[in-house]
């Protein structure tokens, strides 16, 4: 009986690290470089050994990854989202067609300006995938914000 309960935990733990895994992990930075302008940047913290899949994919492949400043109150984004590194391009088996990704950490920024300082907030909402060489996690959606001091 003993045994059982034994097999039974380290099936338990090992099914709970599976879930627990993050590949991919996100950070927002707000600088602002003068009283009314400012850089947001987000970072994906890519664990080795996994890839994350870029902005533009061909249909029917992986869930590109998508960044929306959709619901950003009191800012005016000046520019287009800029990406640090461009990502690398490969035949990828798992979904047979050529695809692109970063297998390491990227950043992404965007230019703004603030319009109304008070309770002036940027909302990022991204979707992205990430695979390893073995398997990928399920498409997933991270939201991220950034409140202004009034």
């Amino acid at each position: 009986m003993k045994r059982y309960f034994l097999i039974l935990f380290a099936v338990v733990m090992a099914a709970a690290a599976a879930v627990a895994q993050e590949p991919v992990r996100w950070r927002m930075n707000v600088k602002m470089t003068s009283e009314t302008e400012g850089i947001v940047t987000l970072r994906a913290i890519i664990d080795e050994g996994w890839h994350m899949y870029s902005t533009n994919i061909p249909e029917g492949g992986p869930r590109p990854t998508q960044i929306s400043f959709e619901g950003s109150k009191g800012v005016k984004f000046t520019d287009k989202l800029k990406v640090g590194t461009a990502p690398t391009e490969v035949d990828d088996p798992m979904f047979e067609m050529k695809l692109s990704w970063w297998a390491a950490n990227i950043t992404f920024t965007r230019k703004f300006k603030l319009t109304d300082p008070d309770g002036a907030k940027i909302n990022a909402a991204i979707s992205f995938m990430a695979c390893n060489d073995m398997n990928c996690m399920p498409p997933k959606n991270v939201n991220l914000s950034y409140e202004f001091n009034k």
